[in-house]
């Protein structure tokens, strides 16, 4: 994998010829439903889409994400990554 520059503020991630093909994903354990010793709480909205079994992301956009980094045409803006996660640290930051 490459990663050149595309203008002052992007990258652009490619993957080299004949480089190795995607990797399926691994299989995940079930999710936690809150009952183990230290588990986690669900809302009643992620409880109720997950009993509905909604996916909790957008797949279509996942897929016109994937396809991108296949055709090596995803580009990210790497000031956008940073003002997020700035915004994400000082989000963390005033709930201490």
């Amino acid at each position: 994998m490459k990663i050149t520059p595309k203008g002052p503020d992007s990258l652009k991630v490619t993957r080299a010829a004949g480089g190795p093909e995607p990797r399926p994903a691994a299989t995940m354990p079930p999710p936690a439903t809150g009952t183990e010793p230290g588990g986690v709480q669900l809302s009643s909205l992620a409880a109720s889409q997950l009993a509905a079994g909604e996916a909790p992301f957008n797949a279509e956009s996942v897929e016109r994400i994937k396809q991108a980094i296949r055709n090596g045409e995803f580009t990210v803006n790497a000031e956008v990554i940073a003002d997020r996660l700035l915004e994400i640290e000082l989000g963390l930051a005033r709930q201490r």
